[in-house]
């Protein structure tokens, strides 16, 4: 009975080494490889870097890279949310809340925006009284909300929509 065991467990820990190995070599530290990620010869997964690192294996920090305060990747939160995986894992059904709008056409849910407001009083970061909620995931979109958000529609004391002075390349933002 003990033989089996012990081979069950040298098995074990082998797999465990390998796996290891494996994964150490696939990534160093300043990116990821996901499983649904992008591929190197059709299977094995490429690690994909963080901001200021390349190379295969991200180790290589890229001089002279800046800092994007515009668009930069939330990046510095991840170890938190690694160590808070329990507490952050989501599920979302792909049907969930398909349209763009809410009953009353907005495109934020007022129960979102009461949290946002709630959040930003708790932190003390932002004045939100008399304010607008603006949200997207991208430059293009915020600016997109702005206007949305600015518009007569939206307003009537606004004779004209919102204008918007933009350099080329440029995204339509119109409706």
């Amino acid at each position: 009975m003990a033989k089996p065991l012990s081979s069950y467990l040298v098995c074990l820990a082998f797999s465990l080494v390998f796996n290891l190995l494996l994964i150490f070599k696939l990534y160093v530290g300043h990116g990821r490889a996901y499983l649904d990620g992008l591929t190197r010869d059709g299977n094995v997964p490429v690690c994909e870097c963080h901001s200021c690192y390349g190379g295969p294996q991200c180790s290589e920090f890229l001089t002279g890279c800046a800092a994007n305060a515009d668009s930069g990747d939330p990046y510095f939160l991840e170890p938190f949310w690694m160590q808070h995986a329990s507490k952050s894992a989501l599920v979302v059904a792909g049907w969930h809340r398909m349209s763009y709008t809410f009953a009353d056409q907005s495109y934020i849910s007022a129960e979102l925006e009461r949290h946002i407001r709630k959040l930003h009083a708790i932190v003390g970061n932002a004045v939100t009284g008399g304010r607008y909620i603006v949200f997207g995931a991208g430059s293009t979109q915020l600016l997109n909300a702005a206007v949305h958000a600015l518009s007569s529609h939206n307003s009537s004391s606004f004779s004209s929509p919102a204008s918007v002075v933009a350099s080329i390349p440029y995204y339509n933002v119109g409706s």
